[in-house]
């Protein structure tokens, strides 16, 4: 699949239009900063990809990730500056190195919105270069969330069959655009989720034949991959931050349809001993505290509520008082159980259709959360760009669920 030219020229053009009301509609300092940077870079590589220039889309793409990106995530990294999620991972980190202990005690807490943590303890290490080396563009979280989503995003799209080449390019394009660029350079924190998550989709698309000379971690265009590696990219992507959750469950079921109770049984112990290998240690240690940071104080169940506020069902119901976050809470728990009915009824057999089922629950969570916010409905978002970028045509799937014929030894069938 090629883009075309001009595909990309109005798809440059609104990306402009996109920061450009950033710019003038936002509040925060570092929102505005990228406005500002995103809607002269974005103008300005459309307008190169009109010339005729033999390498104009190469040079757009530079014009597009170097003012949408790459300078405004330096210029608040050297600065210190961002949203307070950024300085909750650092802090996390330097609790982590000072304390072996990444989370503060809800005495500790009361009522600091800000001191809280909602991110998982594999989260803290994207602060430990800032906590071991100081401050600095180099150290920033942000600058490891990016490099950690696009290492992953570019894997998933080889393992889905794209060369090297295609692979990059088409990750460059996407983190270069608003849908990655924006929560990058302002914050970043679910970026790797979401990286992994594709990763993991991208591990779980062929069918797993229980024969040794079929399990080939490398795989993409060449055989079908063991099962265990998808379960290690989904457990990591589940020890960052619990938005990750609903894919263990979806591509659990992927592969016990498709592929067996033995593969889905892989899938699940490779995923829990990643998960024991991150989290066991501070479920040990901090228990409560664990408890109290990650669950209570997402679901608005502490002293403190979290400042996710964007006008979404979920959250105007809480709004209304004690019975309305009740509501909220049953809301998400009935969304749960009909996902959970859906599975049971209509079970995937694609990553493709893996992925679409998780992008409609993370859709449901973040509408009926109590503290929401517009941006995550980048992880749907970005699940659906990578089943787009990963297909052979525009609208079509690269039939991710078939699988190519692995030759075997001789004499066998």
């Amino acid at each position: 699949m090629r883009i075309p030219r001009l595909s990309l020229t109005y798809a440059y053009a609104a990306f402009g239009v996109f920061g450009l009301a950033v710019f003038l509609v936002s509040d925060q300092s570092p929102h505005r900063l990228w406005g500002a940077c995103a809607a002269a870079a974005y103008g300005c590589a459309a307008l190169v990809s009109l010339t005729r220039l033999r390498w104009r889309r190469e040079l757009a793409l530079t014009v597009a990730v170097a003012g949408a990106l790459a300078v405004p995530l330096c210029w608040l990294a050297a600065a210190g500056q961002g949203m307070p999620e950024v300085g909750v991972v650092a802090r996390s980190a330097g609790l982590l190195v000072s304390h072996f202990r990444p989370y503060r005690s809800a005495a500790q807490l009361g009522a600091d919105v800000y001191g809280y943590n909602p991110y998982l303890p594999g989260m803290t290490l994207f602060g430990l270069p800032r906590a071991l080396f100081g401050g600095g563009a180099a150290t920033d979280p942000r600058v490891w969330d990016g490099l950690a989503f696009a290492a992953a995003f570019a894997a998933a799209l080889r393992i889905a069959g794209r060369t090297w080449s295609a692979s990059v390019w088409r990750t460059a394009l996407l983190t270069a655009s608003p849908l990655i660029a924006f929560p990058l350079v302002v914050s970043g924190n679910d970026l790797p989720v979401l990286g992994l998550l594709c990763l993991g989709l991208a591990l779980a698309a062929r069918p797993w034949a229980a024969r040794p000379w079929a399990a080939r971690p490398w795989a993409g265009s060449l055989g079908a991959v063991h099962p265990a590696w998808a379960g290690v990219a989904l457990g990591a992507a589940a020890a960052l931050k619990s938005t990750a959750w609903p894919a263990l469950l979806i591509v659990g079921v992927l592969f016990l349809v498709r592929d067996g109770r033995g593969a889905a049984a892989r899938f699940a112990g490779a995923a829990a001993a990643v998960l024991a290998a991150i989290v066991g240690p501070v479920l040990v240690i901090q228990p409560r505290d664990l408890i109290t940071n990650t669950i209570a104080y997402p679901l608005g169940l502490t002293s403190a509520h979290s400042p996710a506020a964007s006008p979404l069902p979920g959250h105007l119901i809480a709004a209304t008082g004690p019975a309305g976050h009740l509501t909220v809470i049953a809301l998400m728990v009935a969304g749960a159980a009909a996902v959970g009915v859906l599975l049971v009824t209509r079970p995937p057999r694609t990553a493709a259709a893996a992925g679409t089922y998780l992008a409609l629950a993370l859709t449901m969570l973040f509408t009926l959360a109590p503290a929401t916010r517009w941006g995550y409905f980048g992880y749907p978002a970005g699940i659906g760009c990578w089943l787009w970028l990963s297909s052979r045509t525009p609208g079509r799937p690269s039939s991710p669920s078939r699988v190519e014929k692995v030759p075997l030894p001789c004499g066998l069938p």
